[in-house]
């Protein structure tokens, strides 16, 4: 590191002028490199006059002399406030790779080098061009970047091809360290492809021949998720609950971990997906863990790359898992939910037709739509439908609505009945009785709240509002403030829930926290994200050990395994997608878990009858 900094400082003290003025006289200080003589009246002109061009000439005097006394912290604290006040500075070129070399030199090499490639890409003095170009080099020779910093780096500055080719050449040899042999081939070639040094190109070829006869060394095991952003709080969750299974796992010699920042945006995580698979000997994919990013990279890996599974741990927009035999959701999606209910509504219920509440918003829509989709398909009929906005303390208009619909389908029918002609015909003296006080009867409600106490304010406020049925539901009833909202209103209501939310009680959770916790020092979160990183993680660790390291049999195997164990109950893939799922009932004040279908149970009981006789 000192030689390092020896070689920097060279190239950033070389060929300082100053215009004529009062700090003239302590040039020959600096220049001589008697900075021990220039500290003390420097510190004076530059505590005195730093709003002046004098001072401002003495702060960039003295952040050279402190960088060749070693003083770091000295240097660094002139630097940044020359850079905050200076804007225009003739100088402010210099001060930015003043305080680089000392971001390196305190171990912030990553910050350093970004802040030295930030200069070589604004810059238009060549003098200034050619002294970042140097230290960046000299920097970059050092090996003090990883792969991932690198990489980072060359998407970010791809300003100077002699610079792009030391950083592909130290990319090469960074995947040659830790055995990712065919990343390191893509590393070298691309810089015999550059128009870099002759000596860079050599070496090059001498990490070529060092790999003849490796193969593509260490399968490797990409992570996709947000890193940097709004999102970075869940990324770091996932990253924490896939690492700690891979550390687990027992697999840390025979396959590499990658994690890659997708932004939570769909073109980049597309873009670092197609580059990962490209560069490395990628087996398998975790993420991308939210919706968007993960349908643009399942869609191109499963129309290009059907060997490789992706698990997305966490996303729920439905239909993810039907872009390729290879595409996995781990998290249970939102068709799903509403498909349960609904067949559940339907088959063991007998329910053939629904009225549906829904609250407006993402969630709302995609549960309405796809239950409504599911009752069409197992012959039922949403006879009503009304949005609501959640949070408001009445809702009189939209169940009046609901009721008014109700009137006139029933009243259809009483004149099919009667034979009427006019099957449409009312008697307003009717219509007035029954919206004034008749019970309007949904056979089936669905009301998709998106909380608990939403819920069972809804289900209150349809009791009251004379809008009785069955009250049915998904995930977003399941909570305590249900039962204390909807009170006795809500017994003999249905809901569908993923299993995982039922089994947090169980040990292979409690085991999860407890190891979690002792690795990174906090409990998970309770939004699941580290959970059903580490499920989607075991799933291909567990995968590879069972098909004893045949890659090309993975996404075979996954989808051929009826059950993978997962730290909240049981993962069961139906093409693709976690089926497993539970319907949740209120009985006497409490939850209970659904096991029997009662129409099943009912026919059964009838037919075991018949055969006594």
């Amino acid at each position: 590191m000192n030689r390092l900094f020896s070689l920097i400082l060279v190239a950033l003290l070389s060929s300082t002028v100053f215009a004529q003025g009062e700090v003239e006289r302590i040039k020959p200080m600096v220049r001589d490199g008697r900075c021990s003589d220039a500290i003390g009246p420097l510190q004076k002109i530059y505590s005195s006059s730093f709003g002046k061009p004098e001072g401002e000439k003495a702060a960039v005097m003295l952040a050279e002399c402190y960088l060749r006394s070693h003083k770091r912290n000295e240097a660094h604290d002139v630097a940044s406030r020359f850079l905050e006040y200076y804007v225009k500075s003739a100088y402010r070129e210099r001060m930015e790779l003043a305080r680089a070399v000392v971001d390196v030199e305190k171990g912030s090499v990553f910050d350093g080098v970004e802040a030295m490639l930030r200069v070589l890409s604004y810059s238009t003095n060549p003098a200034a061009r050619s002294r970042a170009k140097d230290v960046v080099i000299q920097t970059l020779a050092a090996s003090l970047l990883n792969a991932d910093q690198l990489q980072s780096l060359l998407e970010k500055y791809p300003v100077d091809r002699e610079v792009m080719g030391w950083m592909q050449l130290q990319l090469g040899r960074e995947c040659q360290n830790v055995k990712r042999y065919r990343g390191a081939r893509y590393w070298y070639k691309k810089v015999l492809k550059s128009s870099s040094s002759e000596s860079l190109q050599n070496t090059a070829k001498k990490g070529l021949n060092a790999l003849e006869g490796l193969g593509a060394g260490l399968p490797t095991i990409l992570v996709l998720a947000p890193l940097s952003g709004d999102y970075a709080e869940f990324g770091a969750a996932a990253v924490q609950g896939s690492l700690l299974a891979y550390e687990q796992s027992g697999l840390k010699d025979k396959v590499n971990i990658r994690f890659q920042d997708t932004h939570a945006d769909a073109a980049i995580a597309i873009m670092r997906t197609q580059r990962a698979v490209n560069q490395d000997s990628v087996i398998a994919i975790i993420g991308p863990i939210m919706s968007a990013p993960a349908t643009a990279v399942a869609a191109w890996l499963g129309a290009n790359f059907q060997h490789v599974p992706m698990l997305t741990p966490t996303a729920t927009d439905g239909g993810i898992a039907k872009l390729g035999p290879n595409i996995f959701q781990v998290n249970i999606t939102m068709d799903i939910l509403a498909q349960t209910i609904a067949d559940f509504a339907i088959k063991c219920l007998d329910i053939r037709e629904f009225g549906i509440m829904s609250p407006l918003g993402d969630f709302g829509t995609s549960m309405s739509e796809n239950f409504t989709r599911a009752v069409e398909r197992r012959g039922g009929e949403v006879v009503a439908f009304r949005n609501y906005e959640e949070g408001r303390p009445d809702y009189k208009t939209e169940f009046n609505m609901m009721r008014d619909v109700r009137f006139y389908q029933e009243n259809r029918r009483r004149n099919i009945a009667k034979g009427v002609s006019d099957i449409g015909a009312l008697s307003q003296k009717d219509r007035k009785a029954y919206l004034s006080d008749a019970d309007a009867v949904f056979p089936g409600l669905f009301i998709p709240a998106t909380n608990p106490a939403d819920a069972g304010a809804m289900v209150s406020q349809a009791a009251f509002h004379k809008v009785s049925g069955t009250y049915l539901g998904t995930s977003g009833w399941n909570g305590r403030e249900l039962l204390i909202q909807g009170k006795k209103l809500v017994e003999g209501s249905y809901f569908s829930v993923p299993d995982n939310d039922m089994n947090k009680d169980k040990s292979p959770y409690t085991q999860f926290v407890k190891d979690f916790t002792a690795r990174w020092g906090v409990e998970p979160g309770e939004d699941k994200v580290s959970g059903l990183s580490y499920d989607a993680a075991n799933v291909i660790f567990t995968s590879l050990a069972a098909i004893d390291g045949k890659q090309d049999d993975l996404t075979r195997y996954i989808n051929a395994t009826k059950d993978f164990k997962g730290i909240y109950g049981n993962i069961k893939f139906r093409r693709g997608a976690n089926a497993n799922t539970k319907i949740v009932t209120v009985n006497k004040g409490k939850f209970e878990i659904v096991t029997t279908c009662d129409k099943q149970d009912a026919a059964a009981k009838e037919a075991k009858a018949k055969k006594k006789k």
